[in-house]
């Protein structure tokens, strides 16, 4: 039977998570504390969590919300990463953490509710922003539509512009 700690560490684990679209596992072993603050600074400045909690209690948080899939990566010292904003922010603060400490290792993730193993999370760390990505989609919808404007534009001005030197020619004949 759990203690009323463990519950209460537990109902503050539930809390947290509620309204979160993704998590991540990450393995933290061989980190020296001065590694770890850093890495804590650098999530609480995206507005990314960073938890460390025991693998069972985890487990039973995960389950609660119906997520299994993370069960198998629940070993070893395993710290909880996600971010109620974004849910790949916490995967870009992970990689390039990584790629300058050689540490933390990402374990896995699970993001609506699909898994995601440690290669497939490097790949979607690559990934731009989703803002930049909807300005993307919204920049080639609007280019055909620009270029027409532009070619309309350029036909109704060319008069115009005719009727202009024409206009500048005779001023400079008389």
């Amino acid at each position: 039977m759990p203690t009323p700690q463990k519950e209460q560490i537990l109902k503050a684990t539930a809390d947290r998570m509620e309204n979160v679209e993704g998590f991540y596992l990450a393995d933290f072993s061989g980190m020296t504390v001065e590694k770890i603050s850093l890495l804590r600074k650098l999530c609480r400045a995206q507005g990314v969590q960073f938890h460390v909690i025991k693998n069972t209690l985890l487990r039973r948080a995960f389950n609660e919300r119906g997520i299994t899939a993370l069960d198998d990566f629940l070993v070893g010292p395993t710290g909880l990463v996600f971010s109620k904003t974004s849910g790949t922010s916490p995967a870009k603060i992970l990689v390039d953490f990584a790629k300058e400490h050689e540490k933390p290792r990402v374990k896995a993730a699970v993001l609506d509710g699909k898994l995601f193993t440690d290669k497939a999370i490097a790949q979607l760390a690559a990934l731009p922003s989703r803002e930049v990505l909807l300005s993307q989609v919204l920049a080639t919808l609007i280019a055909p539509m620009s270029q027409f404007l532009a070619a309309v534009n350029a036909a109704l001005a060319t008069p115009a512009n005719m009727a202009d030197a024409l206009a500048r020619e005779k001023s400079k004949a008389s």
